[in-house]
């Protein structure tokens, strides 16, 4: 097999048609071409040049080899060419991952911003439930994930990047009329939507429901909060949920309210430490901060300690 010093050297040979020639364009030693171009013919078995008048003319098949180097010679350039471009400009793929509550509106806003920073940078998204979130961080595919839980793991930074708020998807007839907000005491009676205890929208609402003395009329367990968005849409009961997933309702099938309630969700960006960081993840972490103040409205709000603070199933 040719290296590619040989390569060069058997090009530079064929454009100079003399030794002196190309050792001067290779800016080498004149006995290192010869050398060289005598262990290119060693190792292909042919003549590549004949002499006539003090240079050299090439053989047949060293023309056609020519012709197979130069092809392969445009294609490596072609692709260095294009790996400087991607280097220095906004080209390339992007891989993260985020849970289903975030990837439904926070998340595809962020990439929209960022997508529109960098119209070159191709963007592989990946919703991954709870399960999957670990695993995906350590030793997946991503770069990064987005969710509403830490995690706490040696090789794993979760960094929180903003918080939202609590708010009730109120079908129609669901509460007395011209309530502003929703209390727990108005849950009283009512039919709920309600989430698996263990999951950050079950503790979030346990919380919620114990500042008050409830007992709903009846529940509906689900595991994810777009199910109990659906559910509120299609009139089944109220669904209390985290502002980024209620971004998506129908609102003319659902009344939107806050509640009255003090706890946050907070919202975590993770990244593998042991892995290389992308500009591209930082740009992504820019991104969502700035989606996370037009939510606000503001400035992020700062977590009070009431909002979900240890790893949970989403």
């Amino acid at each position: 097999m040719l290296t590619l010093r040989q390569i060069e050297v058997f090009r530079a040979v064929m454009r100079a048609q003399t030794l002196v020639g190309a050792a001067s364009e290779l800016k080498i030693a004149q006995p290192t071409v010869t050398k060289t171009i005598r262990r290119i013919e060693d190792l292909l078995r042919i003549q590549l040049f004949d002499r006539a008048g003090g240079r050299l003319i090439p053989s047949a098949e060293a023309r056609r080899i020519l012709e197979e180097v130069d092809r392969a010679f445009e294609q490596l350039e072609t692709a260095i060419d294009r790996a400087a471009r991607i280097a220095r400009s906004d080209e390339g793929l992007f891989r993260f991952g985020a849970s289903p509550s975030l990837g439904r509106v926070l998340v595809p806003r962020a990439i929209g911003a960022l997508v529109r920073k960098r119209p070159g940078l191709s963007i592989h998204f990946d919703v991954l439930s709870v399960a999957q979130v670990l695993d995906y961080l350590v030793s997946g595919p991503g770069e990064g994930a987005v969710t509403l839980f830490p995690i706490t793991h040696g090789i794993v930074q979760s960094t929180l990047v903003g918080t939202g708020r609590m708010v009730a998807l109120v079908p129609p007839g669901s509460l007395p009329s011209g309530a502003e907000r929703l209390r727990p005491e108005d849950l009283d009676g009512a039919t709920l939507i309600v989430f698996e205890p263990q999951s950050v929208h079950g503790q979030m609402l346990s919380r919620f429901l114990s500042t008050g003395s409830v007992t709903p009329r009846k529940t509906h367990v689900v595991r994810f909060a777009e199910t109990a968005i659906g559910l509120a849409e299609a009139g089944v009961g109220i669904a209390v949920v985290d502002e980024f997933s209620a971004a998506s309702v129908d609102r003319s099938s659902v009344t939107v309210l806050p509640t009255a309630f003090d706890g946050l969700f907070q919202v975590y960006l993770h990244r593998n430490v042991e892995r290389v960081q992308s500009r591209f993840m930082q740009l992504l972490a820019a991104a969502l901060r700035d989606e996370l103040i037009a939510f606000c409205g503001s400035q992020p709000r700062e977590p009070d300690g009431i909002g979900m603070q240890t790893p949970a199933r989403v």
